[in-house]
Parts: C-alpha cells; structure tokens; sequence
C-alpha cells in the first residue's frame, strides 16, 4: 500500500514536472534551445518576460548579426564582393554543420524519449542519455556562435554599426538600445 502510494506520488511529481517545463517561463529540458525550426538560442531563456517586447534576444545574439540581415540590407550597408561570397561561403558551411548536428541532437532526444515512456524508468540510463542530448545542443550552439562570429568579422566597423541601428530601428530603441519614449517628442 504504502509502495503504491510512493509510486503514484512520484508519477504525479513527474507529471507536474513535465508539465512546468512545458511552460515558457519553465527552465528548458534537454534540446530547448534548438527549435523543431531549426533556429539555436545561444543564451539561456530567461525566466522573467516583463522586457520581452523590448529584448527579442540575449546577450550574446544583441553583439552578433545573422547572415540574413546583412544579405536583407546588402546595397544599404555597401556590401562588396568580396564579402557577398565569404558571407555566402560562411552561411553555407556553417548552416551545412549545423545541420548534421541537429539531426545527431535529434537522434539522441529520440533515444531520450524511449527512454522515459515506460512506468519504471531507469534513472542512470536517462541521466546518461540526457547528457549526451546536451552534449549535441552544445555542439549545435558552438558551431552556430562560431559562424556569426566569422560573418561578424567580414563586415567592416561602419556596417556593424548600420547593423545595431537598424536592429534598434526595429526595435523601437533608441541608439543606445534603451527603449524610445513616445512621449519624448511631445
């Protein structure tokens, strides 16, 4: 009686568990930070969402810049040549990498999964397959921090500046990334 008591306890901690990490605001499982889309959050989530609208990303993503708005605003930031084909070959190889990686990140969340379905889980074998998904998230974080660190060092310092304005611009910030005042201007 009392096992079974035990047994129900800890399924419904479990069940409660998942359930708040499947919450936003939850801290994230193994894997969170690499989406089914196949974008990667360098940071960690934050917890608090009170800023969300005026910081779309963290630290680290605000100090770097997709390949994508410098290819979006290529005639705006003079982008020559030169850059246009090492950012090309940057992107290409990095999102080449970043793609066999994810698809070793989502092997081991399958294997990960399998493990976690029946009643009696064995704990170590999850423990082991946990650490091996993040091994593969960070794998997929480094190799995606290191293609923006190399499209960062082909742009020159007046295009990263361009850059961080239109990212404020977008934003609704200010140039030193405060949020604007609509009543400033009254």
């Amino acid at each position: 009686m009392i096992q079974k008591a035990l047994r129900l306890l800890s399924s419904a901690s479990l069940f409660l568990l998942l359930g708040a990490c499947a919450q936003k605001e939850a801290r994230p499982m193994p894997g969170d930070s690499v989406s089914d889309d196949g974008s990667v959050a360098l940071s960690p989530p934050r917890l608090s969402t009170a800023n969300a609208a005026v910081t779309e990303s963290g630290p680290i993503e605000s100090r770097l810049y997709p390949p994508e708005l410098a290819m979006e605003r290529q005639a705006e930031l003079g982008i020559t040549e030169g850059q246009r084909k090492a950012l090309i070959a940057e992107t290409e190889h990095g999102n080449a990498e970043v793609l066999h990686l994810q698809w070793e990140l989502e092997a081991e969340k399958e294997k990960l999964v399998k493990l976690l379905e029946p009643d009696q889980v064995d704990e170590a074998k999850v423990k082991e397959a946990a650490a091996r998904v993040m091994d593969r998230e960070t794998k997929v974080k480094a190799s995606y921090l290191t293609m923006l660190v190399r499209v960062k060092n082909i742009l020159t310092p007046e295009q990263k500046l361009k850059l961080r304005e239109l990212r404020h611009a977008a934003r609704g910030l200010n140039d030193a990334g405060a949020p604007r005042n609509a009543d400033a201007g009254r």
